[in-house]
Order: structure tokens, then sequence, then C-alpha cells
């Protein structure tokens, strides 16, 4: 991931960030470096997700109880 100097508009500074030569973000300098944080930091919890154990069970079992009923 990059941070390339994209233009100029009213004074303010705009970036992109870069990923396989394909744009993902437009912003300040700033908002840049907490925008790839933020992505770093989600990329690395879904592989960790991925390589956790399944679960037993591929659908959870729930079970209700039923108040009794008034009379």
């Amino acid at each position: 991931m990059d941070t390339r100097f994209l233009c100029i508009q009213h004074g303010r500074q705009y970036f992109e960030v870069v990923l396989q030569g394909e744009q993902i973000f437009v912003g300040s300098r700033a908002e840049c470096e907490r925008f790839m944080k933020i992505h770093e930091e989600k990329v690395a919890r879904a592989q960790a997700d991925a390589l956790r154990d399944p679960r037993s069970r591929a659908v959870p079992v729930r079970v209700y109880r039923q108040s009794r009923a008034r009379a």
C-alpha cells in the first residue's frame, strides 16, 4: 500500500492510497495514514479469524425455555 500525492484544490493537498495499482482512498495525508492503519488492522483480524479452528457444529443449536403458562 502506497500513499501518493494527487492534487492541490483550494489550497488543500490531497493524497491517494494505492493498493496493487488501484486507488482505494483519497484524503489528506493524516486521513490516508489513519485509513492505512485501520485497513491493516482489519486485514490482520480477518487473517486471525481464518486461522482459528472451526466450530464443532456448523450451525449453533439453541434451546428455548418456555415460561410457565399463567392460569
